[in-house]
This record gives C-alpha cells, structure tokens and sequence, in this order.
C-alpha cells in the first residue's frame, strides 16, 4: 500500500511518517500541498492524507484538483478542532473520511487501510458487472439445496451469526461464500480452518500480536478478525477449537473487539461470523467438550447441507458442472458425460461427499480415451476395504479388496459407517499409518482422524 501524506507541521508528518512505516505502510510525505499535487501527478497511490490547512495550496483546493483530474484514489482529510466546518465542506466534495486533531494513529492506520480495501472492492463490484459466470453459486436442483439458498437469501443480508452443518465434502465453504456475496458487505472474505492450525498459533493468527508481545514478533500482524473487519470470517471446523480457545471467541462476538496479544486496548472489528462444522455441536455441549454459551452465539441461523447420497439427483448436475468446468483447463474441450456414468454417479453414496465427486471427474478426465466419460473413467469405490478387524496391525498395509466394496462378506450392503470406517483404513495403511498425511488425503483435520480411531477402538 502506497500512501501520499501532507502537513505543514513538520513534527506531525515526520510523526506519521514513522508510524506508517511501522505499520508496514509505504509513505510519500510532503510539506505542502503544491509538492503534494505534483507527486499526485507523477506517481500512483492507494490513498491520500490531506491536511485542511497549508500555506498555499490548501488541502480543500487540493482535493477539488484531484476530483478534477478524474484521480480515483481515497482521501482522507486531517483537521484542527475550528476547521471541522471545512471538514464537512471536504466530505461534500467527496473525501472518503476525516480525522480532527489529535488523532490516535491506530485509527489513521485502520482508517486508511479500509479506504483502500473499499476502493478495491469497488473496483471490483465494477468489473462484475460483466458477464463473466464467476459468482458464487451452488449447484443442485434437489430440495435440500433450494431450501439452503432460499435461507441464505434471507440471512445473508443480516448482521446474524451463521451456522453451516453437514458432513466434510458437503461444500460448506461454498455456502459460506455465498453467504458473503449476497451480504452486500464491502470487506473481504476471510476463512481459517480451526482444525487446521496448531493450537500454539491460533490465538496469534486469529488475533494478531504487537510488536514485542514475544521472541519473534519483529512487527505488528493484524489478526484473521481484523482483515475481516467490515467483511465475513468464515470459521471452519469450529467444532475442533480448544476450551481455552472458545472463551476469547466468544468474548469477540459479544464484544465485536480483539486484543492482539501484547496490546493494552481492544480494537473494534465489524466482521461477520459465519460458521461451520461437520461435528454434531449440540452433543459437545452435553458432554462438555463445546461451552453451551458459544454455541448459542453462532447457532443464530442455521443452514444445514445434506450429504450427496441423500440427493443423488444433485450428483447428477455436479458431475456435468465439474466437466464442463475442468475440461478446458485439462486440455479436453467438448467432453460429455454418458448416461452410464451418470446413472453409476446417482447410485454411488460418496462418502467423501461433493469434494469426493470433484476428485473422481477430474480422475475421470485424465484417464479418458476418447469424448465421453464413462463407467470406468470414474473408477469408483477402487481402493475401498471389504476386510473387517478392529486391529491397526490387521488392517494396514491392505490396500485393495477382493470384493464389492460396499458389501460384506455375506452380500448384504455395509452402512456407510462401515464404509468410511474401512476407507480411513486403507488411507492409513496406505499412508504408512502417518496421520498428518491420511487426514489430508482424506480431507478431514488431523483432530477428526485421531477421534475417528478413537471411536474405532484402534491401537497402534
């Protein structure tokens, strides 16, 4: 970020200036307003920062040249206590904001950083406007799918917090996304999966830290909250945040500020929460391991998404999408896909969900021979372990099954607890029993994976 500051007052710019720089944001300084209009005319900023009164040409005058010269850039004006009159006058020609002296620099900073976030954004809803078919949206005809836009349609424009349920792969990002597109609200889209990040870290990367506030922390960070201010932080996998963890989140919703770690003062944000989980919320609180009092806090409006196999018509229309979507990008335009395939897709229960079917087309489209996907481009359920055995020792290593993978041993079909429960051994197996690696290649968090063994009664 770029930023042109003018002041007469030479201890108040060198003041700024250093400020600035310590905040990572690079400034042009300018005793004046006749030097500041000619860095304007050879140089590109993000923003200004005009003081009211200068010998010369004035910060009003200098603001008018701007307008003038069709010069996009955000200005914000600095005035004394007596010029606010001049202030309002410098809103009506279009400054985007002002500040009276004195000023906490700490506003200056999240004051210019949102000016330019809201130009950007700007720039953005302009070039929108043409067609160009990349907006949010979420695919399906089935019921499940129309009642979830229908609620988003109407949540989205709210300040309510949003809770997204539903099994991993069920494309809760996806919604949460659209969520933000239909808010209306300028700020970015910030996501962080919980379940992701060490638990060492979360409180920094979600919070930010002070210059000082331990080793290493050479400069001040803005936290997740902060670069959502005025946007949506979308918190993934919500259900996997510590105890300790879940207190500070609540304390920010309730409050709408957040202490960077070694700050003395909170720092208000606007961002809206929305939520998500694949975790069944109401019994963490039961058992204890979720606070009852956060729950509540982000379980305003509730949107729930079904699994792909309870919407196998939904399959169907994604798998088109996902062709017609990746084929060009794979060098394979004008690819369909056969009847065959899609009647296989509809009756396939895809444990893994709509992440699952995205891998398996784009599988389908490197193996491919000719024009049309088939059955067997999609290679379904290969890998899927029909062994029983509730013993880790048993079950790595074997990677492949001699029968239908969705069938016992007597023929009857497994539920599909059985299903991912032998699926996540495999992956284990394959994996050499590494569980950083099988939980990424089974797109859960690492936390997930451990309780999913743990629920298997598994030993090493």
């Amino acid at each position: 970020m770029r930023i042109l500051v003018a002041d007469d007052e030479p201890n108040l710019l060198s003041s700024i200036g250093t400020f600035l720089k310590a905040e990572t944001i690079d400034a042009a300084l300018s005793p004046d307003g006749a030097k500041a209009k000619a860095l304007l005319s050879e140089e590109s900023f993000d923003a200004a920062v005009l003081d009211i009164r200068m010998p010369g040409l004035d910060g009003i005058s200098l603001l008018r040249w701007i307008k003038d010269e069709g010069l996009t850039l955000p200005v914000i004006m600095m005035s004394a206590h007596g010029d606010v009159r001049d202030a309002v006058e410098a809103m009506r020609l279009g400054a985007f904001d002002y500040l009276v002296k004195p000023f906490d620099p700490d506003e200056l900073a999240i004051r210019l950083r949102k000016a330019v976030r809201d130009r950007r954004l700007s720039a953005d809803r302009e070039a929108s406007r043409r067609p160009s078919g990349d907006h949010v949206r979420m695919i399906g005809d089935s019921s499940a799918v129309k009642d979830a836009v229908r609620l988003i349609e109407r949540a989205a424009p709210t300040p309510s917090t949003i809770l997204i349920t539903g099994e991993s792969g069920t494309g809760k990002e996806v919604a949460a996304r659209l969520v933000h597109e239909r808010s209306g609200r300028q700020g970015a889209f910030v996501a962080v999966n919980l379940g992701a990040v060490p638990e060492n870290l979360l409180e920094s990367e979600l919070f930010g830290y002070e210059k000082g506030a331990f080793t290493g922390a050479t400069d001040r960070k803005l936290g997740l909250f902060e670069l959502a201010d005025g946007g949506t932080l979308f918190l993934d996998e919500i259900g996997e945040m510590p105890a300790h963890m879940q207190v500070k989140i609540l304390r920010v919703i309730q409050e709408r500020k957040v202490s960077r770690l070694g700050g003395t003062k909170g720092v208000p944000v606007d961002a809206r929460i929305v939520a998500a989980t694949n975790r069944d919320l109401e019994k963490m609180v039961a058992d204890g391991s979720f606070r009852e009092d956060l729950y509540y806090r982000i379980n305003v409006v509730r949107i729930n998404l079904p699994p792909l196999r309870e919407r196998p018509g939904d399959a169907r229309e994604l798998t088109v999408h996902f062709a017609r979507d990746m084929a060009p990008r794979m060098g394979r335009h004008g690819i369909t896909v056969s009847t065959q395939a899609l009647d296989m897709i509809a009756a396939y229960p895809f444990p893994g969900n709509v992440r699952e079917l995205m891998n398996a087309v784009e599988r389908a489209l490197i193996l491919a021979e000719g024009d049309e996907l088939s059955p067997a481009d999609f290679q379904l359920g290969t890998g899927a372990p029909s062994l029983p055995g509730p013993r880790l020792g048993a079950d790595l290593g074997n990677g492949s099954s001699s029968g239908a993978p969705f069938v016992d041993e007597s023929g009857a079909p497994l539920k599909l607890a059985e299903i991912e429960r032998r699926a996540i051994l495999v992956a284990l197996g394959r994996n050499g029993g590494k569980r950083e690696s099988t939980a990424a290649e089974m797109g859960i968090t690492r936390r997930t994976l451990l309780n999913k063994l743990k629920e298997y009664g598994y030993k090493d």
